[in-house]
């Protein structure tokens, strides 16, 4: 039996003229954010996550997500479904949800975003979060093979998410 939710996740950087000179690919995992959100959605029921700042807050039906923001981070430690943060967070820009595409027994969209880091920088996790009223909650980090962004380079971060019918 094929998972029926599954993240794919693409980290690209880009140098300072545009030129792609690294890439990173990976299956993505969850935290714990995610899976209460997914929990309050389908069932209409309140729930607790985390926010970035490591308090935990209700939250349920009826409050709507805004401001979706990729983060880029240089810290290593493996990614746990409790993480609320990222650990040594270098940059962060809003994130772009794009539109549901059905491809097969698939339907899947992407959530992307670009980090420039002025100052370059080794970036060694990702992750994404949103904004419930006045909180941020991250649902998404991932450590990835280290990778270098030169000074005024980009990483751009693709998360992939596929639901499997």
């Amino acid at each position: 039996m094929k998972p029926p939710i599954k993240i794919m996740l693409e980290v690209v950087v880009r140098d300072r003229r545009g030129r792609v000179i690294a890439r990173r690919r990976k299956r993505a995992g969850y935290l714990s954010n995610f899976t209460q959100r997914v929990r309050i959605a389908f069932g209409g029921v309140s729930g607790t996550c985390k926010d970035i700042n490591g308090t935990s807050r209700s939250v349920g039906p009826g409050i709507t997500a805004t401001s979706p923001v990729v983060r880029v981070g240089s810290g290593s430690t493996p990614q746990t479904p409790g993480d609320y943060k990222l650990e040594t967070e270098l940059g962060s820009t809003p994130a772009s949800i794009g539109a549901m595409v059905v491809v097969g027994a698939n339907s899947q969209f992407t959530i992307s975003g670009s980090v420039t880091l002025a100052g370059g920088g080794t970036v060694r996790e990702v992750g994404y979060s949103h904004v419930e009223a006045t909180y941020t909650y991250l649902e998404l980090r991932d450590v990835v093979p280290e990778v270098v962004v030169p000074v005024g380079g980009t990483a751009t971060v693709l998360y992939t998410l596929i639901f499997t019918a």
